[in-house]
This record gives structure tokens, sequence and C-alpha cells, in this order.
């Protein structure tokens, strides 16, 4: 009697389940970047400008994203009776990107902040919710080409909610 030749390995027809089962990591890994992404208030579409709560941050060619305070409230000064924020400018420095600093974690929902020390710095632009209160705000060097550190401080009401010190420029 003679032995069959050796049979060469034949992949054996996939099933629709272990394609799934191929594929799923990948499908997760997508959805849950994808619905943590949509959660943020500082989302964006991948290119610039970033939008923020309606409202459009420039940054020229770069992209550029939000900085968070942190939860800390720790020697935070007590809150204010309104927001105390440095003067405005329309101007665009032409150094870095401004530094985006997000209060607020959705947009229907701001508070009241404090920029420390003022005069160091400009806003450039400021996203508020419905009531008036910052959401989130664009800030750059009072003297263009001079870093600035600056502290920010939110209040909800007149409990502090965050805090955090940045460099600007």
């Amino acid at each position: 009697m003679s032995r069959p030749p050796h049979r060469r390995h034949r992949p054996r027809p996939t099933r629709a389940g272990d394609a799934w089962l191929a594929i799923a990591p990948a499908l997760l890994a997508l959805l849950v970047v994808g619905v943590t992404g949509c959660s943020k208030s500082d989302v964006r579409s991948g290119a610039p400008p970033l939008k923020l709560c309606g409202v459009t941050f420039w940054s020229g060619a770069e992209g550029i994203g939000t900085t968070q305070l942190s939860t800390s409230t720790r020697g935070m000064p007590s809150a204010p009776a309104a927001d105390r924020l440095p003067a405005t400018t329309a101007r665009d420095s032409g150094g870095p990107p401004p530094r985006v600093v997000s209060v607020s974690s959705d947009c229907s929902h701001g508070r009241t902040v404090v920029v420390s020390p003022a005069s160091s710095v400009r806003v450039r632009k400021v996203a508020k919710d419905g009531g008036g209160h910052v959401v989130a705000l664009s800030l750059v060097p009072a003297q263009p080409g001079t870093p600035a550190e600056v502290h920010i401080y939110a209040y909800d009401g007149t409990r502090p909610t965050g805090q955090l010190l940045t460099m600007v420029g």
C-alpha cells in the first residue's frame, strides 16, 4: 500500500464570525477614541482652526489645542464678583500660537475667570456660555516675543473649580 502524497496545509474558509473577531479590537479602539474625543469641549475636526463653542480660535498654519485647568484649588484667592481678564487685542503677534485655556468641560456651563498678572498678557478671543461666563480663552504675550507666566483661576459662583500656572508665548 502506498501513502498518499503529503498534503499541503490549506487555510480553511473564513466564517463571518472569524472575520468579526479579527477586526473587533480595531473597531473597539476606534469607537473608544471617537467617544472619548466627542465628550470633550475641545474636539476639533483635525485641521486648523480650533473651534470651541461656536468661536474660532485662529493660530496661523499650525494647529493648536487647549490646555485644561488642574482640579487643584489649593492656594486660590477668594472668588471675585466678576471676571478679571486682561485687555483684548486683535493683532496676531506673528510668534508662537496663542495659549488657549479651557475652563469648563462643556459649552453650557462657563466659569468666572481671573488671569494674574493681567498686565503681562492680552486676550485674543473668548468663548462664553449663554449666561456670559467664560468657557475658553486664548492668551498672547502683551509684548510680542516676550513670554509671560500667568495664573488662571476659575470659579463656579463662589466655589473654586481649578487653576493653571502656564507660560504664554
